[in-house]
């Protein structure tokens, strides 16, 4: 048994119980076995509240679906069920509705609780405390614990809607580490708190909405780099470019597939790789490739017009700019690296590197000439660090820019 899914199955049932009953009506929860001999848990979740239309109830499992009743306009946002019942065929179980308008509902949950049903490979072996305990006179053993060595990269899903919220972490739990948040504010402090290589948040929310939220983020400079996904339930172009004038990196409008929402979170993570991919190998891409933000093209281009003063000066180390941008060297660090992927003396090396391609290609000055120019003191390193960082030699950069100046 997974603990946490099981807990999301149970949550989301009974808050639907009682969310469709009145305040003096009853929601009973029954927890057993079958008498048969499959061995499996039955939770039993009834009420005696409004009930479920019968023409309703062969979709009230599907994907936003909203049962209308007579209670409200609809039954919900349409995800609690669909989640339970993910959920419980994860488990390898059924989810059963028996329900009659105006005298309520029971919901049956079957999941089998033997090892049998399960292949290995979902199957998680963990440590059993013994601490004294002993079965049939033995101390019971150890499992080995399995652990994945794989570091998920951190999301963030800022959303008041609590179905919406847990349907959205569940998906993509599989993939990211998910953290959660109510409203903008909390989601500010959680972003500076935990640095998520994305954030997904919705438009509507009270204390602050999500494009406040977005336009802050991207007025601090120690998270202005992080992207941004607005989920909203209108469509209108106004508020879509609302949304992108504040800085949002896409938009998506309610209700969607979560499927949709992760090609969307790959393609901005994979989008923004390969831009500091291109910036570190090629001669000729520019720093505007690595800038999401106006406050981030402010403080790039204080740190490369820095660079380019001293460009030729020994003294051109990660603690100059620490001293000349008033920012500590942690602080500098996290910065440079989440926007380029470089640390700060690779980035400086780097801004080295292409300002030496255009030297090169101006045949003012031969290699010698040039790597004393950059600042590197010795030619031969210079010409293997532009090497590695280009793939190729810089005398090869030189004989190109002739043949094509000759054509």
């Amino acid at each position: 048994m997974d603990k946490d899914k099981l807990d999301k199955i149970l949550y989301n049932l009974l808050s639907n119980a009682i969310k469709f009953t009145d305040s003096n009506g009853s929601v009973d929860l029954f927890v057993g076995f079958t008498d048969d001999s499959e061995k499996h848990l039955l939770l039993e979740i009834s009420d005696d509240g409004i009930g479920i239309p019968q023409s309703a109830q062969k979709n009230i499992f599907s994907r936003f679906y909203q049962a209308r009743n007579g209670k409200d306009s609809t039954t919900g946002s349409g995800i609690g069920l669909s989640l339970v019942k993910s959920l419980v065929e994860v488990h390898k179980g059924t989810i059963v509705l028996e329900s009659e308008p105006n005298k309520g509902s029971i919901f049956t949950v079957k999941i089998p609780i033997e090892r049998k049903y399960f292949d290995e490979n979902e199957i998680r072996n963990v440590s059993i405390k013994t601490s004294g305990i002993k079965a049939l006179g033995k101390t019971t053993p150890k499992k080995k614990i399995v652990q994945s060595t794989h570091i998920k990269e951190k999301i963030l899903i800022i959303e008041d809607n609590i179905e919406l919220r847990n349907y959205v972490e569940e998906y993509l739990s599989e993939y990211y580490k998910v953290y959660c948040a109510e409203n903008g504010q909390e989601g500010l402090v959680m972003c500076r708190k935990i640095m998520p290589i994305l954030c997904v948040a919705d438009i509507m929310m009270p204390i602050m909405d999500g494009l406040l939220f977005c336009e802050e983020l991207k007025k601090d400079e120690a998270i202005s780099h992080i992207p941004v996904i607005l989920l909203t339930a209108r469509s209108e172009n106004e508020d879509k470019v609302h949304g992108y004038n504040v800085g949002a990196d896409d938009y998506m409008v309610k209700p969607f597939d979560p499927a949709l929402l992760k090609t969307r979170i790959v393609n901005i993570i994979n989008s923004r790789k390969e831009l500091k991919a291109k910036f570190s190998g090629e001669v000729d891409s520019e720093i505007s490739l690595l800038t999401h933000s106006p406050i981030d093209e402010e403080f790039m281009k204080k740190i490369t017009e820095l660079i380019d003063r001293k460009i030729g000066e020994a003294d051109l180390t990660t603690s100059l700019l620490c001293q000349e941008l008033n920012m500590s060297s942690s602080k500098l660090y996290r910065k440079i690296k989440e926007l380029t992927d470089l640390a700060p003396n690779e980035f400086i090396r780097t801004i080295r590197l292409k300002q030496a391609a255009g030297l090169l290609r101006s045949r003012r000055y031969n290699v010698s000439e040039v790597s004393v120019l950059v600042g590197f003191n010795d030619p031969l390193y210079f010409s293997r660090c532009f090497k590695k960082q280009f793939g190729y030699p810089p005398s090869q950069l030189i004989k190109k820019n002739i043949q094509t100046k000759s054509i």
